[in-house]
């Protein structure tokens, strides 16, 4: 048993690696540079400006290199500075110890999908196991057409 759960850790870090990879690659596919949406918005901007902020987010660095600083990033937890206006690190907003915790985003976040995963299993195994005791009846082709369609339904219209 301990081997084979040895096995299965060894197994996980190639894994993670290939997801980091594409993750990390296929956010680098999108059209243009992270820093247009500073510089686009800006018309007044200089090319000084614009070079600075590439070199503050490492952008002049190759491709390699800033794999290597983003997946060190991410080790840590550091997700960089939000966006937004306030400009505050990302960890501080999803984590903001100054608000109680049922108000932090990740508490709640996480507390939406443990109560969905509660509602997906009070009625997804009931009618599972129903419909398999009752194979090809119409219950079962109802449920299974039902199944279906939900998988198929886009998430914004639930």
């Amino acid at each position: 048993m301990i081997s084979y759960l040895f096995k299965r850790l060894l197994e996980l870090i190639p894994t993670l690696f290939g997801i980091t990879l594409i993750s990390f690659f296929i956010i680098h596919l999108a059209p243009g540079k992270p820093t247009d949406i500073f510089t686009e918005l800006n018309p007044k901007i200089t090319p000084e400006a614009r070079e600075k902020l590439e070199k503050y987010y490492g952008l002049d660095k190759s491709i390699i290199v800033q794999y290597g600083i983003w997946l060190k990033r991410i080790a840590r937890l550091d997700f960089g500075e939000s966006f937004s206006s306030d400009r505050r690190p990302v960890m501080e907003k999803i984590w903001d110890k100054k608000k109680p915790l049922l108000e932090r985003r990740l508490f709640v976040t996480f507390m939406i999908n443990l109560l969905s995963l509660a509602i997906i299993l009070i009625i997804a195994i009931p009618v599972g196991i129903t419909s398999a005791t009752r194979r090809n009846s119409l219950y079962d082709k109802i449920t299974t057409v039902s199944v279906f369609f939900g998988f198929a339904m886009p998430s914004f219209w639930l």
